[in-house]
């Protein structure tokens, strides 16, 4: 009995320390061992007039994350003047441009439904949020 049990011991002992030598070679932290998981906010320029020429006090914001590759765009702008179609095809001009800047050649691939949000600001004016949410490969 004392035989099974010390040989129990002795391999599950053996198997630990085998998944902790596995995880710790692992590969892209090891060629890499200061890997960005930092999340970057980018305000962009609204030089994106001629797609959405209807909206007023437009903002788009983007936010990149290089571990994983994911970009969230959001489209912010005056309920009133909102089109969604303006807006899809804004964030299809702020995608391609991040992609040229980035040197991504494949197109991203969509992670989650594009969602709209409608509230009010300080002002009670009234305000649509538009986001889409995609990832680029960046392997």
């Amino acid at each position: 009995m004392k035989k099974i049990l010390s040989f129990l011991a002795a391999a599950l002992l053996s198997v630990g320390i085998a998944a902790a030598q596995v995880s710790a070679s692992d590969p892209k932290e090891a060629a890499n061992p200061q890997v960005d998981t930092s999340t970057q906010v980018r305000q962009i320029e609204d030089k994106y007039e001629s797609f959405h020429p209807s909206a007023s006090k437009v903002e788009i914001e983007l936010e990149y994350t290089p571990l994983t590759g994911e970009v969230i765009v959001y489209y912010t702008c005056m309920g009133a003047s909102y089109d969604q179609g303006e807006a899809m095809n804004t964030i299809d001009a702020v995608l391609e441009d991040f992609a040229i800047e980035n040197q991504f050649t494949k197109k991203p691939t969509i992670v989650k439904k594009d969602r709209t949000r409608w509230y009010k600001d300080g002002r009670d004016i009234r305000m649509v949020n538009y986001r889409r949410w995609a990832r680029y490969d960046v392997r």
